[in-house]
């Protein structure tokens, strides 16, 4: 059903061509090229394996290049198989153009011809190796990977009975599970690409686990089965399918209209722009015009990854500035672009065990006693999964991150989440990057540079200069201030809610700091004054308390703007001379105010209005109808509101 393709007319060639290679090559173990030639066989595949899968070329020269090396031992035969590898890898995507894809294929046969190469193929042809889409950068960057799997994957097939083959080529479901089931190929896009191109009644022209995501949750067919496993995503995807041809019989394709479902849903997430000489990991996914040919792509030279710009953001202001709101809208947004994502919530006795992982115990296999195990914390796992998937895209949410041990907390890792410290996701020890022995399993690890670090901290906490400088280098900070003009509605009857924040915040910058104000979401969805009176008596008033260490005079001071008796605050004198009558020599005959909270239900818009209307008194450019300079209200809810 998923056959149909826009942009590429001569696709049933390429299908066709994908069934003779899976009856010749796959079930009948021939040759692709070389009549009369048993080529797919055990030990050819063994002798890739060894040569090439088990002795990666960590070097910086080109792919061809290594693989020359690699091969130097080889028989001739199993570089014929190696080509006719490539062959099949290079099917589906077009990321090269078809004349250079014979090209390399040619360079790869040469390194030791088994017989003069094939120039006349009918496997050969533009129509067939014209591809179907588009693989992303990602997939020529990590070619190398790819095509391991591949070996691993043809080797496990290869040995397996002919009736097995035969079983697995015939049903596209059961052959999606066993070449899932291959460790090799976790991340890897040609389950992807093999899976549409064998079957293409069943598989879409997806050839991005990114992709298939976004679909799974744009239609909300997103569950916790989808989730962990591939070939039941494409399962859900076929069901979906069957339901939108129904509305769009045989013009189905999520690319182009009029489905067109991912065209416009590739956009990442405001994100640091990065230099030239590296990716963002956005763009190693296919692009949304995944079904249209992109020469400009057509270079494997350098078939290599290299490291993208990771984006580490803290969200910073006081509270009630919407820094949750806006973490929340961004695992939305990747949530909606197909992203992995982590949440954790950071707490004074947060650890690195917590967080990277430690020994716990747990209940011994018999049951009769506990054991201590490593158990991996959230970050491990999902930094493994990152370097599993490398062309996917992963973020760690942290809410509250100053409100732990931050260094404590981190470890090793101050260094590591560093972008230029960062290791390229998939990549083996000692490769780019910085790698470090984990303290617990002893094990090498960086982090990944495909994943993502967006966290929340309340300056009212801790400010950012009592952070650890050195977390502080590895972070960009994006400010979250109070923005009183955010409020809805502005106006309680005859109080300004705009004005009020603004008069008390300016209040507690001028007594303390921009680090101590109030957000406008504490002032937000107020609709009425009995709502106003509780929100100032249990949210804004305890939290000035807290700000002045229950110094009640400077809370007076920062909601009043004086020190006189107001309708929020009832006060009592304390006399010495009548409190400790016996000991009034040791005490002293200081008077002292006691200032208590008054019944808000009692307070009135008039003793609310006073709170802002005077401090216009005496400042330049004074606002007229009590509004606190500096705030302009909308024409529509500047008027009498009572």
């Amino acid at each position: 059903m998923s056959r149909y393709n826009p942009h590429f007319p001569h696709a049933n060639d390429v299908f066709e061509a994908a069934q003779q290679f899976a009856k010749r090559c796959l079930i009948e173990q021939s040759s692709l090229l070389l009549p009369d030639q048993n080529l797919w066989t055990t030990p050819h595949f063994e002798s890739l394996k060894t040569h090439f899968v088990d002795q990666p070329d960590l070097t910086k020269r080109t792919f061809y290049e290594k693989l020359a090396d690699q091969l130097a031992t080889c028989e001739p035969l199993d570089v014929a198989l190696m080509t006719e590898i490539f062959w099949i890898v290079e099917l589906a995507p077009n990321n090269l153009l078809p004349a250079t894809k014979v090209a390399k294929m040619k360079v790869i046969w040469g390194i030791k011809p088994a017989a003069p190469f094939p120039e006349q193929s009918t496997f050969l042809r533009e129509d067939v190796l014209g591809g179907l889409g588009s693989g992303g950068a990602g997939f020529t960057q990590y070619l190398p990977y790819e095509i391991a799997f591949a070996v691993e994957a043809f080797g496990d097939l290869a040995r397996r009975p002919l009736v097995e083959r035969q079983s697995l080529l015939s049903d596209g479901e059961q052959f999606a599970k066993w070449f899932d089931g291959i460790p090799a190929g976790n991340g890897r896009q040609l389950y992807h690409a093999l899976c549409h191109v064998l079957f293409p009644d069943s598989f879409e022209r997806i050839f991005s686990h990114t992709h298939k995501k976004k679909l799974a949750r744009h239609y909300d067919i997103w569950n916790s089965a989808v989730a962990t496993s591939r070939p039941a995503l494409d399962v859900a995807l076929l069901t979906l399918r069957e339901r939108l041809e129904k509305q769009y019989p045989g013009v189905v394709d999520y690319y182009e209209p009029p489905v067109g479902t991912l065209r416009a849903q590739n956009e990442p997430p405001e994100a640091v722009q990065p230099p030239n000489a590296e990716l963002t990991a956005q763009e190693l996914i296919p692009s949304p015009n995944s079904g249209r040919s992109s020469a400009g792509a057509d270079s494997t030279d350098n078939a290599s990854p290299v490291r993208r710009i990771a984006d580490n953001l803290i969200l910073f202001g006081p509270p009630g500035t919407g820094k949750t709101f806006e973490l929340e809208r961004r695992m939305r947004v990747a949530f909606e672009n197909g992203e992995e994502c982590l949440f954790v919530a950071f707490h004074p006795s947060y650890s690195y065990e917590d967080f990277m992982g430690g020994f716990r115990p747990s209940p011994s296999q018999d049951g009769r006693g506990l054991a201590i195990a490593f158990q991996k914390g959230p970050f491990l796992t999902l930094c493994e999964k990152a370097h599993n998937n490398p062309t996917e895209r992963f973020t760690l949410f942290i809410d509250e991150i100053n409100r732990a041990n931050v260094a404590k907390v981190f470890g090793e890792l101050i260094t590591l989440v560093e972008p230029s410290k960062r290791v390229i996701a998939g990549s083996k020890p000692n490769d780019d990057g910085l790698w470090v022995t984990l303290p617990y399993t002893k094990e090498r690890f960086g982090v990944p540079d495909n994943i993502n670090i967006v966290a929340t901290m309340n300056t009212a906490d801790r400010s950012i200069a009592m952070m650890d400088i050195a977390l502080r280098r590895r972070f960009r900070f994006q400010e979250c201030p109070p923005e009183p003009m955010l409020i809805s509605p502005t106006s309680v009857g005859t109080v300004r809610l705009p004005a009020l924040l603004q008069v008390i915040n300016d209040r507690l910058e001028y007594l303390l700091d921009r680090d101590h104000l109030i957000g406008h979401a504490m002032l937000m969805d107020i609709q009425n004054l009995a709502q106003l009176q509780r929100v100032l008596a249990q949210r804004i008033i305890p939290l000035l308390q807290e700000y002045f260490f229950e110094d009640a005079e400077r809370v007076r001071l920062a909601l009043t703007g004086g020190t006189k008796g107001t309708a929020f605050f009832a006060t009592r004198k304390l006399s010495p001379e009548v409190l400790f009558p016996k000991g009034k020599h040791d005490i002293g005959t200081e008077f002292r105010t006691s200032l208590e909270v008054t019944d808000s239900t009692k307070w009135s818009e008039t003793d609310i209005r006073g709170l802002y209307e005077s401090a216009s008194v005496g400042l330049d450019n004074p606002a007229s109808d009590g509004d606190y300079p500096g705030v302009s209200l909308p024409p529509d809810e500047t008027e009498d509101k009572a």
